[in-house]
């Protein structure tokens, strides 16, 4: 007699562990790319406000257009960089409650650990909805921030990294929740 696969073990129809492995690998060297990029934006930035405040003291010629590009660039850094950290566990958290429900049911405190995950990619995917309509229209109407004349720069890059970088928060997130389940309702754990 067969028996029934329990939650958790492979089944016919699932991908080859191989398989997973590999996309999972490539999802995190894409995180890590993304986490790279926002690094060198942040040495480039550094330089640029160097750059300015040296030409504004030193020359009385202030870089054109620093503060706009400071402010977007914070912004773009800052989703660049969301995926990858909350890929390694260092977005901030408040666990007390799940260490102490892991001590005494790890199947309670997987269950409530991957209903947080879920809440998190929620949020990060109503920031994707909220954003995906400003994107398209920002590359319909070449949308610009800055002073016409002085400096511009189109909108729609910074509004892109946000997609991208929430879709990414929203894709790890679900692969977190997926791996906390696994392992709370493993062969051996606790109930």
């Amino acid at each position: 007699m067969e028996s029934i696969p329990q939650f958790g073990e492979a089944e016919a129809s699932q991908p080859p562990a191989e398989t997973v492995g590999l996309l999972e690998r490539l999802y995190m060297r894409a995180l890590m790319l993304l986490n790279s990029i926002g690094s060198i934006w942040i040495f480039a930035l550094m330089i640029l406000i160097v750059a300015d405040v040296v030409a504004r003291s030193g020359f009385n010629q202030p870089i054109n257009g620093v503060t706009d590009i400071a402010s977007f660039s914070i912004i773009g850094i800052v989703f660049l960089q969301l995926g990858a950290t909350v890929y390694t566990g260092r977005m901030t958290k408040g666990d007390v409650l799940l260490e102490i429900l892991n001590r005494y049911s790890r199947r309670t405190g997987a269950l409530l650990e991957a209903l947080f995950l879920l809440v998190g990619a929620a949020m990060f995917a109503l920031i994707v909805r909220a954003i995906w309509p400003t994107l398209t229209r920002a590359l319909a109407r070449n949308e610009f921030f800055g002073v016409e004349g002085v400096f511009t720069f189109p909108t729609w890059p910074v509004r892109m990294i946000i997609v991208v970088g929430a879709a990414a928060v929203v894709i790890t997130y679900l692969l977190q929740a997926a791996k906390v389940l696994r392992a709370g309702f493993a062969r051996g754990a606790r109930r």
